[in-house]
């Protein structure tokens, strides 16, 4: 199956998801989806569905990133979300609307039965023809989805770490936060507090 999102520069960015050998029924909050039996005793496959809809999101931002920098740049967006795969994977299409001009981002992820882990990616509009970034991989404890992933930034290496919390049926959190030390010390450089749209 392919993902594809047109962004603002005309480009249709594309991504191909491996689709399941075992074939199991949608099921998503609101949607009137079917459970069978199959889908309802994986853990974890329906970690995202309160994610399911269409969300106002207020956005800050560090200006800059590990630069011992507390300058945050604040501004709205929206956001979608949809299953796919039977709830194997989902996709959000986002909205940023930054000072200076608006862009899109399109974040796919796909679940691991197996490991019972999310994968992450990110597709930016402003740089289409970018490779994808490493993708975090996690999951959800107690109400809270903790994802990590190793990178680079600036050409040292980092850890990555994205949160997920404070839900409820009409709101989360999110943030993402930088170690440069390995995990030892986190920077939260960018928050989003999500509200359901009417």
């Amino acid at each position: 199956m392919e993902i594809c999102h047109r962004v603002s520069t005309g480009v249709c960015l594309c991504v191909a998801l491996a689709t399941p050998a075992v074939s199991v029924a949608q099921s998503s909050p609101g949607l009137g989806g079917s459970k069978n039996h199959t889908e309802g005793v994986v853990p974890g496959l329906h970690d995202f569905d309160f994610l399911v809809g269409h969300w106002r999101v207020h956005h800050r931002k560090l200006k800059e990133r590990l630069a011992n920098n507390h300058e945050w740049i604040e501004f709205d967006g929206t956001l979608s979300s949809q299953p796919l795969m039977g709830g194997y994977a989902n996709v959000d299409d986002d909205v940023f609307e930054v000072p200076g001009g608006t862009y899109r981002g399109v974040a796919p992820r796909s679940f691991d039965a197996k490991t019972g882990k999310w994968s992450i990616w990110w597709l930016d509009s402003r740089t289409p023809t970018a490779p994808l970034d490493p993708p975090v991989r996690g999951s959800f404890h107690n109400g809270v989805g903790t994802f990590y992933a190793d990178d680079t930034f600036n050409g040292k290496p980092i850890r990555i770490r994205f949160i997920w919390s404070e839900i409820t049926s009409t709101s989360c959190h999110w943030e993402q936060a930088f170690s440069p030390d390995g995990g030892k010390t986190w920077e939260t450089n960018w928050i989003q507090d999500l509200k359901r749209a009417p």
